[in-house]
């Protein structure tokens, strides 16, 4: 860790003008209150310069290096000249302090600044403030706080059902509510109806002829007679 503070201080100490950058505007704090495991993100008050190519932030105050330390390394993501843009902080304020071996308390700086990639010119800052509690906890400071979001995901909200008034509702059809039974009743029932006519109709004909059969020897009799 000792290793990696040493590095982000001397890239702090040979990039001109971050110690005294010029002014852009206001930092604002994504979330504004939270606790210091929270992600956070950082929206500019504008866009950068024109002359501008990237940018980098960092985060000064008690227990860090006087040129502070780097919570944002040098990017171009999401820049824009021409209105505010938004970066995320690389680590959470908990795993900074864990990095720098330092409790944050108090009042710390937090400044974006906008630079030359290539050779490092800074254009200028944009600023804000944030207070560390006793809880682990920090504050942005007046107009560097900005909305609160949640630090996980929300689960997804539940539909609730549609409100039905019992009075007025109407109840459902058979047909509606089983849809496939409906069909198979009213298709099923033709082919028992067809065999029924078939049946009545052969019990019919076969009377006739019993009928037409008992009549022919009483004839014959007759003829004799």
């Amino acid at each position: 860790m000792w290793v990696r503070s040493v590095l982000v201080a001397l890239f702090l100490l040979l990039t001109p003008g971050v110690a005294a950058a010029a002014p852009l505007g206001k930092l604002v704090v994504t979330p504004g209150e939270s606790r210091d495991a929270a992600p956070v993100r950082l929206t500019t008050a504008a866009g950068c310069p024109a002359a501008a190519t990237g940018y980098f932030a960092t985060m000064r105050g008690a227990g860090l290096p006087d040129a502070g330390i780097v919570i944002v390394a040098n990017g171009d993501v999401g820049l824009t000249h021409d209105k505010p843009f938004e970066v995320p902080v690389t680590l959470t304020f908990k795993d900074l302090a864990a990095d720098n071996n330092v409790t944050f308390k108090g009042k710390y700086e937090l400044a974006l600044h906008c630079i030359d990639s290539f050779s490092q010119q800074s254009f200028g800052a944009f600023t804000g403030s944030i207070d560390f509690g006793a809880d682990a906890r920090y504050v942005a400071i007046g107009e560097a706080k900005g909305p609160q979001r949640p630090a996980a995901p929300l689960a997804p909200e539940t539909a609730s059902a549609p409100t039905v008034d019992p009075q007025t509702a109407v109840p459902p059809s058979p047909e509606e509510v089983w849809p496939e039974a409906a069909a198979a009743e009213s298709g099923g029932t033709q082919p028992f109806l067809h065999i029924a006519i078939g049946v009545v109709g052969g019990g019919v004909v076969i009377a006739l002829g019993m009928a037409l059969f008992r009549r022919r020897p009483s004839s014959r009799g007759d003829a004799d007679a």
